[in-house]
């Protein structure tokens, strides 16, 4: 091991040691002059987290006398250091978790099962049939379920209107699918300063969107309810192709490289691409100086609408105290979070967008249909992993090099074994 590498280990390693220490203090049980603290685990930088209190834990705590709820911020390596205060046996009362971690966590035994405290509560935020129901089913695990989402966020199209109007070419509207988007995006892309180099793009991407989009719009599934993965469906291969034919074969997109020097989302920014395909929450549609208008996500060739939701929950911690009591200040915070964050993963909460979020008031009947559209990844126990070495063994090279995703299965069978 190269000793650089050794070091960042070992302050890596402090570091995780000192929170699993001042968390000790702060989640040891008890009461403190007749007030029972309740510690929350959450991500977010220090402007996320003076909104969180002021418009969440604030008013909550200020509705008690006899509970308290303590925010205990990992602004990174949050999973990692979640688990490692699980296994130190401090681990906080509720947290956040992102939807690929669920599986890992339930089956470790690190989460309360929720599942009859909510079938017997009456409070609207308990009511499941108010949630979409492809958010929701991330927050289960073998049938049981393990917490409720607090957002659900849509991928949609960010459009500069200004680019189009320049190209001549009309803004997306609902009849748009692969073929209409990549003649868009290829009318988008050229020499602005004719330099015999292209410096403007009609499209982007990296890895992000998420191809599993493509592969639902072809009709695919890359891992389907079984658990079973699909990685040499037809639908699959061609979907990925013509993913990475964006940037290979139509050129619509920047090569890997000029992304890597001049920065993802910046180059959109800076409008040097046209269209960008973003979270529903995302700051892209109020850039100073660009004129933005968000729009749905093409359909794939068969008409089939469908986009990308990334969703987070909220959890007890199995060894919590109190369960019931818990219980009940958790569906206070996950109220307060929901009519915080948008958007939120309830349709009544939804449909009030715009009330939560005036900024978004422009680009609000867009993202409520991207929601009904809106899908998520079969998630299962190592799904982290597994995400991992596929993004590196399969879709980095076809990125890179435009290599076909048949020819890199030959090469690597080993992709096709089902996850565990």
């Amino acid at each position: 091991m190269r000793r650089g590498t050794a070091a960042c280990l070992m302050v890596l390693a402090a570091g995780i040691a000192g929170l699993v220490l001042s968390v000790r203090h702060a989640a040891a049980p008890g009461a403190r002059d007749g007030v029972r603290e309740y510690t929350f685990a959450c991500w977010g930088a220090s402007e996320e987290m003076a909104e969180l209190h002021a418009r969440v834990l604030d008013p909550i705590n200020a509705r008690h006398r006899d509970v308290r709820l303590r925010a205990i911020p990992i602004p990174s390596d949050y999973d990692t250091k979640l688990g490692t205060m699980i296994a130190g046996d401090v681990a906080p009362d509720l947290f956040y978790l992102s939807q690929e971690y669920l599986p890992a966590f339930a089956a470790q035994g690190a989460l309360l099962d929720l599942t009859d405290r909510i079938d017997a509560d009456t409070s609207p935020v308990t009511d499941l049939s108010d949630y979409y129901p492809s958010v929701l089913s991330q927050c289960r695990y073998r049938g049981r379920l393990y917490g409720l989402p607090w957002i659900a966020q849509p991928v949609v199209l960010y459009c500069n209107a200004a680019l189009f109007r320049e190209a001549g070419v009309g803004l997306p509207d609902a009849t748009w699918d692969w073929a209409r988007f990549t003649d868009a995006a290829s009318r988008l892309t050229g020499d602005r300063d004719a330099d015999g180099r292209v410096d403007q793009w009609g499209f982007i991407l990296n890895g992000w969107p998420p191809p599993i989009m493509w592969v639902w719009q072809n009709g695919g599934r890359l891992v389907d309810a079984t658990g079973r993965l699909n990685l040499d469906d037809p639908r699959v291969t061609e979907a990925l192709n013509v993913y990475a034919g964006l940037i290979h074969r139509h050129r619509v997109a920047p090569p890997l490289s000029v992304v890597t020097e001049a920065g993802f989302a910046e180059l959109f920014r800076a409008g040097k691409v046209a269209m960008f395909m973003g979270g529903a929450a995302d700051d892209l549609d109020r850039i100073p100086g660009l004129d933005v208008v968000v729009a749905e996500v093409p359909a794939g060739p068969a008409g089939i609408r469908a986009t990308f939701a990334w969703t987070a929950g909220l959890h007890i911690s199995r060894s919590v105290r109190d369960p019931e009591r818990a219980f009940e200040l958790y569906k206070e915070l996950l109220d307060g979070i929901q009519h915080w964050k948008v958007p939120a993963p309830r349709r009544s909460l939804a449909a009030k967008l715009e009330a939560f979020e005036p900024r978004k008031a422009a680009a609000a009947e867009v993202i409520r249909r991207a929601m009904e559209t809106m899908r998520t990844p079969t998630i299962f126990r190592r799904h982290a992993e597994w995400q991992t070495t596929l993004r590196e063994e399969l879709e980095e090279p076809m990125l890179r090099d435009g290599t076909p995703a048949e020819q890199i299965l030959r090469r690597k069978p080993w992709l096709l074994e089902t996850p565990q």
